[in-house]
């Protein structure tokens, strides 16, 4: 198991048990089949490699992420953490030792209803947001993707619902999950609080709410709450859309990184 998992997973497995929204909804059956039909072509999967340096040693792993398509062209969002991942922010390093960096390169993209995995290259990244962004290299015609600026305000109480993917394992096919936003804060700077999974969040309607993902030096720093179980940082942050649509917007006027 590699350094990156055993980092990620115990974070994981501590937000378990409290991924579970207010059943707010008497049947999720209608909302399951909206988001299906809006989304599910603009939900695909992304494969890279990850490069961990650790000492002067390189461990090569081959790992895959959600992705969202946000441009009718192949710009795809993606997490941070799946293309660039400093250690010394969770502390805990020798003194003298530099902490491990991990980085990934050969990005390929499977849309949905295919068998072929493209080509993609990072395009540019946010680390404060926790984003980052890819371009498919010669997308096939227009693609279906969501569209960030038809977003809708997201606040303490409202429940949104997260659209993913499966592996190969489970045949690729669209899941969704409920989650609900359990408070916000502006330290460091404004983010709201959200017990749900990794993704862009949508309301029932189909509209995105913003993304949320895992603060993973938080989870570290945080892991060891003691007897007192004192659990009220065990949250997930939600970045707001509108914030995740003015990025976005801006992602899309630059070329590929390192390119022309």
């Amino acid at each position: 198991m590699t350094l990156v998992r055993l980092l990620v997973l115990p974070a994981l497995l501590l937000l378990a048990p409290a991924v579970h929204a207010a059943e707010v909804f008497e049947d999720y059956r209608p909302i399951y089949k909206d988001l299906v039909q809006q989304h599910a072509q603009a939900v695909v999967t992304v494969k890279f490699v990850m490069s961990v340096t650790n000492s002067g040693n390189e461990q090569r792993i081959e790992d895959r992420t959600q992705a969202v398509l946000v441009s009718a062209d192949g710009l795809l969002l993606v997490p941070d953490r799946s293309v660039s991942l400093d250690f010394s922010a969770f502390g805990g390093t020798t003194p003298g030792q530099a902490a491990p960096v991990a980085k990934s390169s050969d990005f390929r993209v499977r849309l949905a209803d295919s068998e072929e995995w493209l080509p993609a290259d990072l395009v540019t990244r946010d680390a404060e947001l926790g984003l980052a962004w890819l371009r498919l290299r010669k997308p096939a015609g227009k693609l279906d993707y969501v569209d960030l600026s038809q977003g809708e305000k997201a606040e303490p109480g409202t429940v949104f619902f997260s659209l993913m993917r499966t592996s190969d394992e489970w045949g690729g096919v669209p899941v969704f999950r409920p989650g609900l936003v359990l408070g916000e804060t502006r330290t460091p700077t404004y983010r709201l609080l959200v017990d749900g999974v990794p993704g862009l969040a949508f309301t029932h309607e189909g509209k995105p709410m913003g993304y949320v993902d895992i603060d993973l030096a938080a989870m570290s720093r945080s892991r060891g709450a003691g007897l007192g179980l004192d659990m009220a940082d065990m949250a997930l942050r939600m970045t707001p859309i509108d914030k995740v649509a003015a990025a976005t917007a801006q992602a899309a006027k630059l070329p590929v990184a390192g390119g022309e």
